[in-house]
């Protein structure tokens, strides 16, 4: 790309004129700048800078005033190094014809699942991975975002996946597992809980209509209403060996829906709802102040125990040593 070009891009102004012209490559981390490309400089540091010089950067696009002593580079100078990137990253979105697809956060999380047969990202954190991902694609490839503002940032003509398709529930195994069709296909035994089944029909909907190859084998690390099955002592054993489960949910929303849909379910005696004591619920449930605060619920009588929190805390909880204690109701 033409420097005079990658400037206006950018919104910025050259501070001088450069003996190059042109550059090669694009990245926002000093590390990976290879010989000919153009370092965005989000921490602006003379330090971050010299060693993407000493790395090969052609231009250095910064929003802080630097010492610009070397003649060859070409120094572009921007008010915001964020909003230059931006511009950057819609101008290539919509140069290369690049799809943007706004998710639900239970449908992104089930696509962390899926096989994909395409070249595609998913865009989960903020704009610097999103702007290294994305210079990596290919043209009319996809992105799948869950941060509709970023999304609205890059690509104002994203498409929204809805959160419900039509979907015939054959039979539910279980809380955890449904055998369904959906999109004129069959999912037998599926580890997916009967809540979940339209988001996940209006997934695989979505892709049926577009010219996207997919294979989906278990949605069961998708991150969401996760089971651990333990005994009477809070041990974990292997899926399905016990009667009894602790179900991990991440996300408060979500949480609440599966909160009020597992009452249809299990009875309330078998049923314990539980919240950390900060969480902005407003369903009625219990709460506690830590994860290893769960070692002390009695669970002689439950079957199942619906808890709004970290994974790996409550995991690393469930498997350390217990010791006798009072219980936490």
């Amino acid at each position: 790309m033409i420097i005079e070009n990658l400037a206006q891009i950018c919104s910025g102004r050259l501070l001088k004129e450069p003996l190059v012209k042109s550059v090669s490559s694009f990245t926002c981390k000093s590390d990976k700048v290879t010989s000919g490309g153009a370092f965005f400089a989000i921490e602006g540091t003379q330090e971050e800078i010299a060693r993407a010089l000493e790395n090969g950067a052609y231009a250095v696009i910064h929003e802080q005033n630097i010492q610009t002593d070397d003649n060859e580079t070409a120094w572009i100078k921007v008010d915001s190094i964020e909003k230059a990137m931006i511009r950057f990253m819609r101008f290539l979105i919509e140069t290369n014809e690049i799809n943007a697809v706004f998710l639900s956060v239970l449908q992104f999380d089930m696509l962390n699942s899926f096989k994909l047969q395409f070249k595609n990202a998913l865009f989960e954190g903020g704009i610097a991975e999103a702007f290294m991902t994305l210079m990596g694609m290919d043209a009319k490839s996809y992105i799948f975002s869950k941060n509709r503002e970023l999304l609205e940032q890059i690509s104002p003509q994203f498409e929204s996946v809805s959160e419900s398709f039509e979907a015939a529930v054959l039979q539910s195994h279980s809380i955890f597992k449904t055998t369904f069709v959906c999109a004129e296909s069959y999912f037998k035994e599926f580890m997916i809980p009967p809540l979940f089944v339209p988001n996940f029909a209006a997934l695989i909907a979505f892709f049926k209509k577009k010219p996207l190859e997919f294979k989906i084998d278990s949605l069961e690390k998708n991150g969401h209403f996760e089971p651990i099955f333990i005994n009477t002592a809070l041990e974990a054993r292997p899926f399905g060996s016990t009667h009894q489960a602790v179900i991990i949910e991440t996300n408060e929303r979500l949480f609440e829906k599966e909160a009020e849909w597992i009452k249809n379910y299990v009875s309330e005696e078998y049923l314990l709802v539980l919240a950390p004591h900060n969480a902005k619920i407003s369903i009625p449930c219990k709460r506690y102040t830590s994860a290893k605060s769960l070692q002390t619920i009695n669970i002689s009588s439950l079957r199942y125990i619906l808890v709004l929190g970290n994974k790996e805390e409550i995991i690393a909880a469930l498997e350390e040593p217990k010791c006798i204690q009072k219980t936490l109701f």
